[in-house]
């Protein structure tokens, strides 16, 4: 890879350098300046840009030439290293997809195992269900049956009851009707008694008066 570089690039680039190259020539070379005359200072001096320029352009293209190998080598390293993290990246990617598919594999054989399994287990409830709806017709029509059995029983059993408390009633009433008599005959026996009383009571008082008149 070529880097170029334009002429207004060069300059900026050669402005920004010289000034601390001067500095540090001329505070080098300070003490040598001062002990020649000022012509041949400006001579030396003007020899020494020119050097000094030459030398700056030859280490600027040195500089250049070896940032553009640097360039390179970065360059040719960066596309080896896209090419091993592609190459890396497509192995994994490869991985990835065999491990994945392997996943799906064993998800569609789990499926259809759950789904055999499942279909087991539903066909199992389904009997173990009609086999309890068979018994729990069975026992319904037992338990209907002993309980009509049981509804005629005790209708047989409270007729009779029924029948022994008419009887009983009819026991009763007669035996009521009995005693009533009884007592309407006592009744009339003690009106009786009653009237006696007072008839001999009336009687006695009725002599005791007659005697109690005769005396006086």
């Amino acid at each position: 890879m070529e880097t170029q570089y334009s002429q207004e690039e060069l300059k900026k680039m050669l402005l920004l350098i010289l000034p601390e190259v001067l500095s540090e020539y001329f505070q080098e070379k300070e003490k040598e300046i001062k002990a020649i005359p000022l012509l041949e200072r400006l001579i030396r001096l003007e020899e020494e840009l020119k050097a000094l320029r030459v030398i700056e352009e030859n280490r600027f293209s040195t500089t250049l030439r070896e940032m553009d190998k640097r360039f390179e080598a970065v360059s040719q390293r960066f596309e080896a290293l896209e090419r091993e993290m592609q190459a890396r990246f497509e192995a994994l990617q490869k991985d990835m997809d065999r491990k994945f598919e392997i996943m799906n594999q064993r998800f569609e054989a789990l499926e259809r195992e759950m789904q055999a399994r499942f279909e087991a287990l539903q066909k199992d409830m389904d009997r173990r269900f009609e086999m309890m709806s068979q018994r729990s017709e069975a026992l319904e029509r037992e338990i209907q049956a002993r309980f009509e059995a049981l509804q005629k029983d005790m209708d047989r059993k409270f007729e009779i009851m029924n029948q022994r408390f008419e009887a009983l009633e009819r026991e009763m009433q007669a035996r009521f009707e009995a005693i009533n008599k009884r007592f309407e005959v006592l009744e009339r026996r003690l009106n009786f008694m009653q009237w006696l009383i007072t008839v001999g009571f009336s009687f006695l008082a009725l002599i005791i008066t007659i005697i109690n008149f005769t005396k006086s």
